[in-house]
């Protein structure tokens, strides 16, 4: 006899790939997220896009070639020029996104360091592992953000970015 978990996830998988208006590609992913992680998800294999409904709202996952900075993401934290963004997640009260950019990491960390005191963001940490790896964290209200820089490989650098809004 199998296993019931296995029983189920192929019903899953048999009730998506019949469902209208999505690819077998979208509605087999959709199953397996929403299997192994009980929320109910959307995806978009077309676009790049991943959704999932959680109890605190919608978080969205976009990577590639569709990723996309979110419409939303504050215009008061730090993007270097001409960067392209790697992978983005949107989610209530925080971004998390991985941009690829041209340059060296120390001047774009003080760069960073420039414009987002410019901003009125008040400088919580820093830290350097080394010359190819540097962090720092801001505080700016009731919002936090996290820059971290990387040495991508002689590629430029990688850039982390996170920004998470506290519940009042």
């Amino acid at each position: 006899m199998r296993n019931p978990s296995y029983i189920f996830a192929t019903a899953v998988v048999a009730i998506a790939l019949g469902a209208c208006g999505k690819s077998p590609a979208d509605r087999m992913a959709e199953a397996a997220i929403e299997a192994s992680t009980g929320q109910k998800a959307s995806v978009d294999t077309e676009s790049g896009a991943v959704t999932f409904k959680t109890d605190q709202g919608d978080m969205k996952v976009t990577s590639g070639d569709a990723a996309t900075l979110p419409a939303t993401f504050p215009k008061d934290v730090y993007l270097p020029d001409g960067y392209k963004v790697a992978s983005a997640m949107e989610m209530p009260n925080a971004f998390v996104i991985e941009i690829d950019a041209p340059g060296k990491v120390a001047p774009m960390f003080a760069e960073a360091s420039k414009r987002m005191e410019a901003e009125g963001w008040k400088q919580r940490m820093a830290m350097q592992n080394d010359a190819s790896s540097q962090m720092v964290v801001y505080e700016k209200a009731n919002r936090n953000a996290t820059l971290s820089f990387y040495d991508n490989e002689g590629k430029g650098v990688k850039l982390g970015v996170q920004v998470n809004t506290q519940k009042q």
